[in-house]
């Protein structure tokens, strides 16, 4: 005769988790990334969501200045350096076929405007 049994199991699943966080040294940005685990302080940004459980730090490295932009909620600015962003993309409305033409998001270099001429001069 059959019957029905309870099987209880554990497993663990390896994930990269990249997570970007803004610290004055490698020890902070470590004490940050620990405490935002824990959901005692945020990152800027995580690869993807998951839980506090046996995470082991691999590298702890700085963002350089030519970073790919990771735009904002409202797609203004980047999170990693704060410098403005745009994508260079075309959207279905202003594209001829009516698709939307994928394209990267660039950092936008700051415009001189009359006052900085003025100094110049």
């Amino acid at each position: 005769m059959l019957g029905v049994y309870r099987i209880q199991a554990s497993r663990t699943e390896l994930h990269l988790v990249e997570a970007y966080v803004k610290a004055a040294n490698p020890q902070e940005a470590e004490s940050i990334f620990y405490g935002a685990l824990e959901h005692e302080n945020a990152a800027i940004s995580w690869t993807q969501v998951f839980d506090s459980s046996d995470t082991e730090i691999d590298s702890i490295e700085p963002v350089p200045a030519e970073h790919d932009p990771l735009p904002s909620e409202d797609r203004t600015h980047c999170l990693l350096c704060g410098r403005s962003i745009r994508w260079t993309g075309v959207s279905a409305e202003d594209s001829p076929s009516g698709i939307s033409i994928p394209g990267p998001w660039v950092h936008v270099d700051r415009q001189i405007n009359d006052e900085d001429r003025e100094l110049d001069d």
